[in-house]
């Protein structure tokens, strides 16, 4: 059964849309995350799950997630809408824990050199025809929040990339920024190196590293 929140919270054309993508089963609702950013619940069934975005506008990411599909592994766009002065985004879920998440057992190099593995190989995706971000010398098809919470594994292997509103042709310092910042959020000071050794990244001062995390601005 759904929860009050999601009830009294949610249209009803958007819950219907997720029952929809679910087989018409009867869903558990529950409040995913909550943030300046918007609003996540998660809606399950017994066919699967999907996720529900609110925020003020998602177009872009709806837009992002259809251009990316077959390129990189994104959510499955499964619907939007907008109501009650808000876009909603309806993705159905991928398999995958988090990358900062403790019950992957990982130690914090583990984790980094993952991360900058992962991240060598979404730099390196052919770009032709982006229709985001600017097109320049230098620039190449970035995440645009290359964050823990944001990198999904399953058996050890990248499993999913979310929340891609700001994917695009850009700075892939940008994606390093977000990278070191997070591993030193979620694991202390400590990992940069072993993450930007594994991207391929030349050597940098401790200045140079600090520099690039204090770029993220959070």
């Amino acid at each position: 059964m759904e929860s009050s929140s999601t009830t009294l919270r949610m249209p009803r054309r958007v819950r219907s849309a997720a029952q929809a993508a679910l087989g018409g089963t009867q869903l558990d609702g529950e409040l995913a995350w909550m943030s300046w950013a918007g609003t996540v619940w998660r809606m399950a069934g017994e066919s699967g799950a999907v996720y529900v975005k609110r925020a003020a506008a998602l177009a872009g990411e709806r837009d992002r997630l259809e251009w990316l599909h077959g390129r990189w592994p994104v959510p499955e766009l499964v619907g939007f809408f907008h109501a009650s002065g808000d876009d909603w985004l309806l993705t159905r879920e991928i398999a995958g824990t988090p990358l900062y998440h403790h019950s992957l057992g990982w130690e914090p190099p583990r984790v980094a050199r993952l991360l900058g593995e992962t991240l060598r190989v979404v730099h390196a995706t052919d770009a032709t025809g982006c229709p985001f971000g600017v097109a320049k010398r230098g620039n190449v098809l970035i995440h645009g929040d290359y964050c823990l919470p944001n990198i999904l594994v399953s058996d050890g292997l990248l499993s999913g990339l979310i929340d891609v509103g700001g994917a695009g042709l850009g700075d892939p310092r940008q994606d390093l920024a977000a990278a070191v910042w997070s591993l030193q959020y979620n694991f202390g000071p400590g990992h940069a190196r072993e993450f930007l050794d594994a991207y391929g990244a030349p050597p940098m001062s401790d200045e140079q590293v600090e520099g690039l995390r204090r770029r993220y601005g959070r």
